[in-house]
């Protein structure tokens, strides 16, 4: 279902984008393996939605694993004009906090940009995560694109670290069991840092949204995702004491709850680390 026009307007100013800053754009890239035969430019283009596809004519900036493997893939889907200006930032496992400033710059200024991963979803287990955790700290508007899953969607554009989730289905309609299991399952994401991820019925929306609002530790980070899949979504995410601070209509529609801990590069590139660090151990015999 849509968010109507008169359904946003009842939410607060933290809803409303900021017509000065540009958008971050969450496009997936293909999964087809690299090869000459597998990158015909057709084929490629058979494998990337339309409107991924005029986003990719339209944004000039690109915040990247790889130039190359980003100038490669590009190169084949847009002219070598278009090419000429765009622009990239690198965002990977090797990347610090301080490479997020260049792009979130140009997103201030008014500039559209766009995460684009190697491969796959942007943010999911992916550095991008930071990025997005800062735009929504800086009311940038995050868009999520390309898959028809709004679980995913509404976790690549939540900004949590989304290196691991866990998916908790319905909570439980009882208010005791649910405050009972979000109290259970803030304790374990504040311990593993897994993003948790729930949905529920429509009408049920601003009762979940109070529950999770007394129970959920003032550490934690919240994301009400709706309107998915389209290029006008609602998202908010916020910590605990700004969501207890402030009065939230939020539209009785489908959407995804998400809490966490933000993504930071410096957790992703540790992990990275302890992840080598073991491959080099030697095996037992």
């Amino acid at each position: 279902m849509t968010i109507q026009p008169e359904e946003l307007h009842t939410m607060d100013s933290h809803l409303e984008k900021a017509s000065d800053t540009g958008k971050l754009y969450l496009i997936p890239a293909p999964l087809i393996p690299y090869s000459v035969e597998n990158w015909q430019p057709a084929r490629l283009r058979m494998s990337i939605p339309s409107a991924n596809l005029l986003l990719l004519e339209r944004i000039d900036h690109f915040i990247v694993e790889s130039e190359h493997n980003a100038q490669r893939l590009l190169s084949r889907l847009l002219s070598p004009e278009r090419m000429e200006h765009i622009g990239f930032s690198i965002l990977n496992e090797h990347s610090s906090e301080a490479d997020i400033a260049a792009p979130l710059a140009l997103l201030q200024s008014g500039r559209d940009c766009a995460i684009f991963p190697d491969a796959g979803m942007p943010c999911i287990a992916d550095p991008g995560a930071a990025l997005v955790a800062e735009a929504h700290r800086h009311s940038i508007p995050v868009i999520p694109v390309g898959t028809d899953s709004s679980i995913i969607l509404g976790l690549a554009a939540s900004g949590l670290d989304g290196q691991h989730f866990r998916f908790l289905g319905y909570l439980p309609v009882d208010s005791a069991k649910m405050e009972s299991l979000l109290a259970s399952e803030a304790k374990s994401a504040i311990a593993d840092r897994a993003a948790r991820i729930f949905i529920e019925t429509p009408y049920r929306n601003e009762r979940t949204l109070e529950v999770c609002k007394k129970i959920l530790p003032d550490s934690l980070t919240m994301v009400f995702a709706a309107n998915l899949g389209t290029f006008s979504p609602c998202i908010l995410a916020m910590p605990l004491p700004e969501w207890k601070r402030q009065k939230h209509l939020i539209p009785q529609v489908p959407a995804v709850f998400c809490f966490g801990i933000p993504a930071q590069l410096e957790t992703m590139h540790d992990r990275r680390k302890v992840e080598l660090a073991k491959r080099r151990l030697p095996r037992k015999k």
